[in-house]
C-alpha cells in the first residue's frame, strides 16, 4: 500500500511552480488575483475522487476569510482535480497556469492519486493548494505549512492584507 504517513509531510511535499516568483510580503508569493474588497470571489471547478475534501477546504477559506470560492460546474479561474499520475515523487502539484504581470489569471491544483490519502490528508493538501493559488506561501501556520487541515487566524490576516484594499 502506498499511503503517506501524515498530513504535515504531505503539505510539506506540495510542489509549487511559481515561475521564479519572489515574495513581496512575508507570506505572499508576490502574485495575486486582480481583485480586492470586502469580498473577493474566485470561482473554482472541482473534479475527481477527492472532490468532497476540496469542497471542505474551499469552504474553510470562504467561511473564515474575505475570499469566496464558489464551485462552478465548468472549468473556471481555479481548477482543482486529481488523477493517477504514477510514481512521480510528487503528491500534489500547484501551479499558476496563466499570469499577467503579477496578476494570477488561472491556476491548477492537482492531486496524484497514485499515492493514497486519508480524507484529512486530502483536505490539508487542498487547503494548502487553495492558499497557494491565491498567492500565499508556506509560512508554518494552519494549512499553509503548519501541518493542519484548516486555516487559522494568521492565514486569515494574510488574505485580508492581500485583498482587502487595492494593491495597484
Amino acid at each position: 500500500m502506498r499511503t503517506p504517513a501524515r498530513a504535515g509531510v504531505l503539505v510539506g511535499a506540495v510542489v509549487m511552480a511559481l515561475l521564479g516568483a519572489t515574495g513581496v510580503q512575508a507570506h505572499t508569493s508576490g502574485y495575486h488575483w486582480n481583485r480586492y474588497g470586502s469580498t473577493v470571489t474566485i470561482p473554482a471547478y472541482t473534479t475527481g475522487t477527492y472532490a468532497d475534501a476540496t469542497f471542505q477546504a474551499a469552504n474553510d477559506w470562504s467561511n473564515n476569510t474575505i475570499l469566496y470560492i464558489p464551485q462552478y460546474p465548468v472549468h473556471t479561474d481555479l481548477h482543482l482535480f486529481d488523477a493517477n499520475y504514477g510514481n512521480t515523487g510528487w503528491l500534489a502539484l500547484t501551479e499558476y497556469t496563466s499570469l499577467s504581470g503579477t496578476h494570477i489569471l488561472h491556476g491548477h491544483g492537482r492531486l496524484n492519486t497514485y499515492y493514497r490519502f486519508t480524507y484529512a490528508d486530502a483536505v490539508a493538501i487542498r487547503c494548502n493548494q487553495i492558499g497557494r493559488l491565491v498567492g500565499l506561501v508556506n509560512d508554518g501556520y494552519g494549512c499553509m505549512g503548519g501541518g493542519l487541515s484548516y486555516t487559522v487566524q494568521h492565514n486569515w490576516d494574510d488574505i485580508h492584507n492581500m485583498y482587502r484594499y487595492t494593491h495597484h
